[in-house]
């Protein structure tokens, strides 16, 4: 009686030898690497959206400062400084605030730069906003 051949030595040699073996979890690395990539990516851009939105929200509240009646250019700039630090220091950094006021129209700019999460990727952040200075003269209380 002759004894069948184990099977189980050819196919485990057959196995060993592919010139592919291994390859799944080197791409896996890479993969993930693209993938935590495109999170941080993500996370960048939200964060910028959340500074520009600080830095409208800011230079807004800072130009009714600067616009009312007896308001100032420094009024507004101190008021988008507060403003920016009650919001969230991080969010923006590296912050400037401009205000004008001239007889008819007070402008104000804030700026600044993004928070970075992918690193040396550096965005600006800003807005400009203008309006008419406000002007009371007590014709309008006439009824």
């Amino acid at each position: 009686m002759t004894r069948p051949r184990s099977t189980t030595s050819t196919s485990t040699s057959r196995w060993r030898h592919r010139p592919d073996r291994g390859s799944t979890s080197v791409e896996m690395v890479g993969y993930t690497a693209i993938m935590l990539f495109a999170l941080l990516v993500g996370v960048q851009a939200t964060v910028w959206g959340l500074a520009e939105l600080a830095c409208r929200y800011a230079a807004s509240h800072a130009l009714q400062a600067t616009r009312i009646d007896g308001g100032s250019a420094d009024a507004g700039v101190s008021d988008a400084n507060a403003v920016l630090a009650s919001l969230n220091a991080n969010l923006v950094t590296d912050p400037t605030a401009e205000a004008t006021r001239s007889a008819t129209t007070a402008t104000v700019t804030v700026r600044g730069h993004a928070l970075r999460v992918v690193p040396f990727l550096n965005l600006p952040v800003g807005t400009t906003v203008s309006a008419p200075v406000e002007n009371l003269t007590g014709e309008g209380d006439r009824r």
